[in-house]
């Protein structure tokens, strides 16, 4: 006998439709989730390092002969600061006051130290410098 045309049918699989169905949901959601935490890990990057040495009595950048170099860093930039002691028999550190920041005290010549933080969220300035040598040992950190 053929189904009448008034007569639905129904289909032949309604419980694997389903679960089809909500596969397809649930990857979805497994996929923007996955994407959100891609976003994240991206926004989650390594901070920029800037590596300053101390030597004679002042603080350089590599490749620069300034000493005391201005530090220009964005609003609200995560920032690592890396300082390297090149002074023989010479204590150093580098230290951002306003900021709450320091690294640790470098007694040894090649011995390093780095600090991390976020940069202020408006534009400024801040001083740092070696609170062993703060009369010669100072700079500005500038946040555009």
């Amino acid at each position: 006998m053929s189904p009448d045309k008034t007569t639905p049918t129904k289909p032949a699989f309604p419980r694997l439709r389903l679960g089809i169905g909500l596969a397809a949901i649930l990857l979805g959601l497994v996929l923007a989730g996955g994407l959100a935490l891609s976003a994240r890990t991206r926004d989650r990057a390594e901070p920029r390092t800037i590596t300053l040495t101390a030597r004679d009595m002042a603080f350089y950048r590599e490749g620069d002969p300034t000493p005391n170099p201005t530090l220009v860093v964005g609003r609200g930039e995560e920032v690592r600061v890396t300082l390297v002691n090149r002074d023989l028999g010479m204590t150093h550190d580098f230290a951002v006051g306003s900021l709450d920041v320091a690294t640790r005290s470098l007694r040894e010549t090649g011995a390093t130290a780095s600090v991390t933080f976020q940069a202020p969220g408006r534009p400024g300035r801040a001083e740092y410098v070696c609170t062993f040598h703060d009369k010669m040992m100072r700079g500005v950190l500038r946040v555009e």
